[in-house]
């Protein structure tokens, strides 16, 4: 287990330090049925985060979010660029979740701001028209993920 919370702390710090001058960007939310539709890029509204509940508990935004990271790769594979940076930023809410439900968890909190970094990165060159940007900066994304899950199935909270 030890060695496993090791390889997932040294890929953190590798994409934290890869990420660390990323600037905060933002997109404008507009709420739908499951909280997550968007209008178009701009500004976050904070106010509009998803919550965890009896009705849509953490499985249902994990499902959301691998539905995310689908229609990434399809976004990125087409050169969606508007879209790609639409997704990210759904991602980058959708990790919020998790954010204030695990956030006691040292190695989680790690993951978590390299998962928000990475996502920022995928906006950021999706604005900009970058294809190998967004391309590296969506493997940063999945690899966030792996390295979380393992955490988690090591058995964080």
């Amino acid at each position: 287990m030890m060695k496993h919370l090791g390889i997932a702390s040294v890929l953190a710090l590798g994409l934290s330090t890869l990420f660390w001058s990323v600037g905060q960007e933002a997109a404008q939310v507009s709420p739908s049925a499951t909280g997550l539709q968007t209008q178009s890029a701009g500004q976050l509204d904070q106010e509009d985060i998803p919550q965890v509940s009896q009705e849509q508990p953490m499985s249902f935004w994990m499902d959301k979010k691998l539905e995310y990271s689908k229609s990434l790769l399809e976004h990125l594979t087409k050169a969606d660029f508007e879209k790609l940076e639409i997704d990210a930023h759904q991602m980058r809410r959708l990790g919020r979740i998790e954010g204030f439900v695990r956030r006691r968890s040292d190695d989680y909190r790690v993951q978590l701001r390299t998962f928000e970094m990475a996502t920022t990165e995928l906006m950021r060159h999706a604005k900009r028209r970058n294809i190998e940007g967004a391309n590296l900066a969506f493997n940063q994304l999945t690899s966030s993920c792996v390295a979380c899950h393992v955490l988690l199935r090591e058995g964080i909270d």
